[in-house]
């Protein structure tokens, strides 16, 4: 049997705490904070969740839409590289000077087309890579500013 010669001040301190009566304004008090902060977490962790899987979403999409841009600058460079090898060919069957200027002149101009119609076709794709990617992150941003509000 332990005495209370024996007893640790801690012990004892802790005896002392458990027969003090908590009045009942407190306890409500205390128990209405608890629920409060169980409710926060439980609100803040579903929009982790929510955010964490938008980031997700977000890199997958981006990382598809730089695989397709990736692509298409080669798809390009090969098409490009083959009219280049095309007109090199036709260039040692011309006869006349004025055939190479007229062969040239032909090929720089058809280039020139070429060119200008895949980069606006680059453009339309990274723009819609960039809209595809963003728009995961931009709804995210919208559901959260509402559910504050």
């Amino acid at each position: 049997m332990v005495t209370a010669k024996n007893k640790s001040e801690t012990e004892l301190a802790f005896e002392n705490l458990s027969k003090l009566e908590v009045p009942a304004s407190v306890r409500d008090f205390a128990e209405k904070g608890a629920a409060q902060a169980k409710e926060t977490y439980t609100k803040i962790k579903a929009a982790t969740d929510e955010a964490s899987n938008a980031l997700e979403n977000t890199y997958s999409t981006a990382t598809k839409g730089v695989s397709t841009l990736g692509l298409k600058v080669l798809e390009n460079a090969r098409t490009n590289t083959n009219a280049t090898f095309d007109h090199a060919i036709a260039l040692f069957g011309v006869k006349t000077f004025s055939d190479v200027i007229e062969l040239n002149t032909a090929f720089v101009r058809k280039q020139a087309e070429s060119l200008s119609a895949q980069a606006k076709e680059f453009g339309e794709l990274a723009q819609k890579v960039a809209n595809e990617t963003a728009a995961p992150v931009k709804a995210q941003v919208e559901k959260s500013f509402k559910s504050v509000a």
